[in-house]
């Protein structure tokens, strides 16, 4: 017997799609809401324990490094700027060691951990994040229509991987709707 789950996506930014099965058999996509405008969508994964991971080219700028403590600390870093997408991302080490997860970015040259530290930094350390692999990328769902994905075109293993979406006009008055089949 089938079991779904519904999601609505009410906002333009990166959103978790909430998967909690490993044996999906499809999702379906659906821009019923609202005017006819299409819905552009990005839909990806992203491992989640540090095995699966790039480096950033961003790094800690401190001479005395950073202790780990789970107190709100914000980090100075150099090397390539850091942007908004690091946003909600975990950062981690290049051995694949958890440094937490970036709550917001003050600038090119500071980003903030609110939850703390759970390793040491130390200056020049690269920072690396999970790599995405996407599923649809700049995909248009016209107004009125759907899109369906089969288990085939979007497997992958939702206890080490979390599934990300990005719309380009969501809103509470024109949601996307996300119905997995399990």
């Amino acid at each position: 017997m089938a079991d779904f789950s519904v999601q609505k996506i009410t906002s333009t930014a990166k959103t978790e799609v909430t998967t909690t099965n490993s044996d999906l058999k499809s999702v379906v996509f659906s821009n019923v809401h609202g005017s006819n405008t299409t819905m552009v969508i990005d839909l990806w994964v992203t491992e989640q324990y540090g095995s699966d991971i790039e480096d950033t080219g961003i790094n800690i700028n401190e001479a005395l490094g950073y202790s780990s403590g789970t107190d709100s600390v914000t980090v100075t870093v150099d090397g390539t700027a850091a942007t908004a997408d690091l946003v909600g991302e975990k950062i981690w080490k290049d051995d694949g060691t958890l440094i937490g997860t970036c709550t917001a970015r003050n600038s090119d040259t500071e980003i903030v951990f609110s939850g703390g530290l759970s390793q040491d930094v130390n200056n020049n350390d690269d920072l690396y994040i999970g790599i995405d692999h996407y599923f649809l990328n700049n995909v248009g769902i016209p107004g009125k229509s759907s899109l369906k994905l089969e288990e085939n075109e979007f497997s992958f293993p939702p206890d080490s991987y979390k599934m990300w979406i990005m719309c380009d006009v969501c809103s509470s008055g024109n949601p996307l709707d996300i119905t997995i089949r399990r």
